[in-house]
Protein backbone atom coordinates (compact mmCIF):
# COMPACT_ATOMS: atom_id res chain seq x y z
CA UNK A 1 0.00 0.00 0.00
CA UNK A 2 2.47 2.74 0.70
CA UNK A 3 4.10 1.95 -2.89
CA UNK A 4 0.67 2.52 -4.60
CA UNK A 5 0.40 5.83 -2.45
CA UNK A 6 3.82 6.91 -3.08
CA UNK A 7 3.55 6.22 -6.71
CA UNK A 8 -0.33 7.55 -7.17
CA UNK A 9 1.62 10.76 -5.44
CA UNK A 10 4.52 11.17 -7.65
CA UNK A 11 1.30 9.98 -11.06
CA UNK A 12 -0.38 13.54 -8.76
CA UNK A 13 2.61 16.00 -9.13
CA UNK A 14 3.28 15.14 -12.60
CA UNK A 15 -0.64 15.93 -13.87
CA UNK A 16 -0.26 18.82 -11.79
CA UNK A 17 3.28 20.09 -12.90
CA UNK A 18 1.42 19.74 -16.69
CA UNK A 19 -1.76 21.13 -16.05
CA UNK A 20 -2.37 24.45 -18.30
CA UNK A 21 -3.56 26.33 -15.18
CA UNK A 22 -0.09 25.80 -13.41
CA UNK A 23 1.99 26.13 -16.25
CA UNK A 24 0.43 29.25 -17.27
CA UNK A 25 0.61 30.61 -13.72
CA UNK A 26 4.80 29.82 -13.50
CA UNK A 27 4.59 31.77 -17.14
CA UNK A 28 2.90 34.89 -15.62
CA UNK A 29 5.33 34.11 -11.90
CA UNK A 30 8.64 34.36 -14.54
CA UNK A 31 7.50 37.69 -16.60
CA UNK A 32 6.27 39.44 -13.90
CA UNK A 33 9.35 38.69 -11.64
CA UNK A 34 11.78 39.43 -14.47
CA UNK A 35 9.85 42.60 -15.10
CA UNK A 36 11.72 46.17 -14.22
CA UNK A 37 8.73 48.17 -13.35
CA UNK A 38 6.90 45.22 -11.32
CA UNK A 39 10.72 44.93 -9.35
CA UNK A 40 10.49 48.50 -8.83
CA UNK A 41 7.04 48.53 -7.26
CA UNK A 42 8.00 45.90 -5.18
CA UNK A 43 10.96 47.18 -3.68
CA UNK A 44 8.65 50.49 -3.45
CA UNK A 45 6.19 48.35 -1.45
CA UNK A 46 8.97 46.46 0.82
CA UNK A 47 10.15 50.21 1.36
CA UNK A 48 6.93 51.39 3.08
CA UNK A 49 6.43 48.26 4.55
CA UNK A 50 9.58 48.44 6.16
CA UNK A 51 9.00 52.61 6.91
CA UNK A 52 5.52 51.83 8.47
CA UNK A 53 7.04 48.95 10.83
CA UNK A 54 9.81 51.34 11.88
CA UNK A 55 6.90 54.52 12.45
CA UNK A 56 4.98 51.56 14.65
CA UNK A 57 8.03 51.09 16.94
CA UNK A 58 8.30 54.91 18.18
CA UNK A 59 3.98 56.28 17.34
CA UNK A 60 0.80 54.54 18.34
CA UNK A 61 -0.85 53.27 15.47
CA UNK A 62 -3.72 55.86 14.94
CA UNK A 63 -1.54 58.69 15.43
CA UNK A 64 -1.54 60.79 12.04
CA UNK A 65 2.33 60.22 11.68
CA UNK A 66 1.84 56.00 11.68
CA UNK A 67 -1.69 56.77 9.50
CA UNK A 68 0.89 59.14 6.97
CA UNK A 69 2.92 55.62 6.84
CA UNK A 70 0.23 53.72 6.56
CA UNK A 71 -0.94 55.52 3.57
CA UNK A 72 2.37 55.22 1.43
CA UNK A 73 2.04 51.71 1.88
CA UNK A 74 -1.18 51.16 1.23
CA UNK A 75 -0.53 52.87 -2.27
CA UNK A 76 2.45 51.69 -2.94
CA UNK A 77 1.15 48.31 -2.11
CA UNK A 78 -2.13 49.60 -4.88
CA UNK A 79 0.02 50.22 -7.67
CA UNK A 80 1.83 47.03 -7.74
CA UNK A 81 -0.86 45.59 -7.32
CA UNK A 82 -2.72 47.56 -10.43
CA UNK A 83 0.46 46.36 -12.21
CA UNK A 84 -1.19 44.22 -15.51
CA UNK A 85 1.56 41.85 -15.03
CA UNK A 86 0.80 41.38 -10.89
CA UNK A 87 -3.22 41.29 -12.40
CA UNK A 88 -2.31 38.43 -14.75
CA UNK A 89 -0.33 36.69 -12.13
CA UNK A 90 -2.78 36.80 -9.02
CA UNK A 91 -5.49 35.88 -11.26
CA UNK A 92 -3.63 32.79 -12.51
CA UNK A 93 -2.74 32.24 -8.72
CA UNK A 94 -6.44 32.24 -8.08
CA UNK A 95 -7.11 29.40 -10.28
CA UNK A 96 -4.37 27.49 -9.57
CA UNK A 97 -5.41 27.90 -5.33
CA UNK A 98 -8.31 26.69 -6.38
CA UNK A 99 -7.63 23.73 -7.77
CA UNK A 100 -5.29 22.88 -4.84
CA UNK A 101 -7.78 23.62 -2.64
CA UNK A 102 -10.43 21.10 -4.56
CA UNK A 103 -7.59 18.30 -4.49
CA UNK A 104 -7.19 18.86 -0.71
CA UNK A 105 -10.99 18.71 -0.12
CA UNK A 106 -11.13 15.25 -2.52
CA UNK A 107 -7.95 13.53 -0.65
CA UNK A 108 -8.34 14.53 2.79
CA UNK A 109 -12.39 15.35 2.98
CA UNK A 110 -13.56 11.82 4.68
CA UNK A 111 -10.42 12.07 6.97
CA UNK A 112 -11.59 11.71 11.05
CA UNK A 113 -9.70 14.15 13.29
CA UNK A 114 -10.50 12.38 15.82
CA UNK A 115 -7.92 9.70 14.93
CA UNK A 116 -4.94 11.94 14.77
CA UNK A 117 -3.14 10.97 18.04
CA UNK A 118 -2.60 15.04 18.18
CA UNK A 119 -5.86 15.73 18.44
CA UNK A 120 -6.77 13.67 21.49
Amino acid sequence: MEEDIYYLSEELKKALVDHLDVKALNEAEKKMNEDKNVIMLSLKKENALNEYNDILRHFDKESEVAKKYQKNLYEAKKELESHPLVVDYLKKYQTVRLLYEQINNILFSDLNETLCPSKK
